[in-house]
């Protein structure tokens, strides 16, 4: 008799690896000094010189005005 022999075959299984995706995130980063856009002080450099006529003209129309109102009450 004539003996068989078995033949196998060997059937290479493909392997795939999943790679995971690497995040980045970018991270702000903070400064240690910074001062705000806005620090509240206003700094006015004027020379203002105060005229004496007008300011004593304003008092003067001020204080007519109001003794025509008070005299307008009575």
């Amino acid at each position: 008799m004539v003996e068989k022999k078995k033949t196998t075959k060997k059937v290479a299984k493909k392997t795939t690896k999943k790679v995971a995706k690497k995040t980045t995130k970018k991270v702000a980063k903070k400064k240690a000094n910074s001062e705000p856009n806005d620090s509240g002080i206003v700094i006015v450099d004027d020379d203002l010189s105060i005229d004496r006529e007008t300011e004593f003209e304003e008092r003067r129309a001020y204080l007519e005005e109001a003794r025509s109102q008070e005299a307008n009450s009575d």
